[in-house]
């Protein structure tokens, strides 16, 4: 039994027809019904009952057909896989990052993806948010992981790590006794935020601003290190993604919930056609199932 054989059957079944099987796949019908004659007497069945005017099925041509098709679409789908494959060898990719990803473990599904695809090469931007987006618009990026997602018809989102917001505080500050906290108790507070353009300092001013106020902000910095010495020594408080502010000691510092929660949500976007490079296509893949096996593992 040879694969063309295969795409015969295929292709008679489809026409019903000899004549218009053998035009379409461009060999002559003495040819085509050879081949089909010769695989049927190999496998002992009749696949065909053949008429001056109609081609049909048998029972057993039917069962074979289903074969057939599925047989050749694993090969199609194992050819696109290599040729990817070779692609994405040949590939690169240029990404965005957050000042804060190395909290959500990504670097490590950056390391884990160079050694599977060592043949992508990978170029790295920071940015916060805002500026991400607009890099990746201006097609200076390929994608980019970011905290904060907006409705864009030319912009595809993965989401793939959830978080919450806490509120950071010195551990003698008042707040830092009550179990959660509600955006209401921070009205009058000196805050020490990230920078206008992340996600994290978008998401709470719109949070402050369904309370009623607006916040009262010291100054704005992008190294939590910086924010964390503020409040240790109680010149303001902060407001963190718990997984982040988990990361660094906690000695003279309380951590508490705000409620309701404020998301905080780490995604990979990249353009609507992304899709269509190889390279791309196999890192968001790549992505989506670390982030699952991450879950898992939990």
């Amino acid at each position: 039994m040879e694969l063309h054989q295969l795409e015969y059957v295929v292709a008679v079944a489809k026409f019903q027809s000899f004549s218009r099987a053998a035009a379409e796949i461009n060999i002559s019908q003495s040819s085509l019904s050879q081949q089909i004659k010769k695989l049927e007497n190999e496998l002992g069945v009749k696949l065909f009952d053949r008429t001056t005017r109609t081609v049909k099925l048998t029972n057993a041509g039917s069962a074979f057909l289903h074969h057939a098709q599925k047989v050749l679409l694993e090969i199609k789908q194992s050819k696109s896989t290599i040729q990817e494959h070779l692609s994405v060898a040949r590939g690169q990719i240029k990404l965005g990052v957050l000042p804060v990803i190395g909290h959500f473990r990504i670097t490590s599904l950056l390391a884990n993806f160079q050694k599977s695809f060592p043949g992508v090469k990978m170029e790295f931007r920071e940015g916060e948010c805002q500026q991400l987006l607009q890099m990746l618009m201006g097609a200076r990026i390929n994608a980019a992981f970011i905290s904060e997602t907006e409705e864009n018809p030319h912009i595809e989102t993965y989401r793939l790590i959830k978080d919450h917001v806490v509120l950071v505080s010195n551990a003698l500050h008042p707040l830092a006794s009550k179990p959660t906290v509600e955006i209401s108790d921070l009205a009058g507070e000196k805050l020490i935020l990230a920078h206008p353009h992340s996600g994290l300092y978008r998401n709470f001013v719109k949070a402050c601003a369904e309370a009623g106020f607006e916040p009262d902000i010291l100054f704005h910095c992008s190294q939590v290190e910086t924010q964390l010495e503020f409040v240790r020594e109680n010149l303001g408080v902060t407001i963190l993604s718990s997984q982040v502010a988990a990361r660094y000691p906690q000695h003279g510092l309380s951590m508490t919930k705000i409620v309701p929660e404020i998301p905080r949500r780490i995604s990979l976007v990249t353009l609507k056609d992304a899709h269509q490079d190889p390279a791309l296509n196999i890192f968001i893949k790549f992505t989506q199932n670390w982030v699952s096996d991450l879950k898992k593992n939990k």
